[in-house]
């Protein structure tokens, strides 16, 4: 409910989206929901290396869907360590 709250204040912070998205997959296991919030927060940052390198998490816990997690990781470490 303290999300739910935060969110209506907040609909477009990607703090308060992936970590929303990661309560939902890691304690309510709720796999639809937490997509569509990890999802959010992509789009919310897409320049934020840690928001996209937890839905690459996401996306290879729950879907086993390597091609897609790597490239989500190769994102994530271009924006993390964009010279090396």
């Amino acid at each position: 409910m303290y999300y739910q709250i935060m969110l209506e204040a907040n609909p477009g912070n990607p703090l308060l989206l992936s970590n929303y998205a990661k309560f939902l997959h890691e304690v309510q296991h709720n796999m639809e929901k937490a997509e569509e919030y990890y999802r959010m927060a992509v789009l919310a940052s897409p320049g934020d290396a840690e928001v996209v390198s937890l839905y690459a998490k996401f996306i290879w816990e729950t879907h086993k869907a390597a091609a897609r997690a790597e490239a989500y990781f190769e994102q994530a470490l271009n924006f993390a360590c964009p010279d090396d």
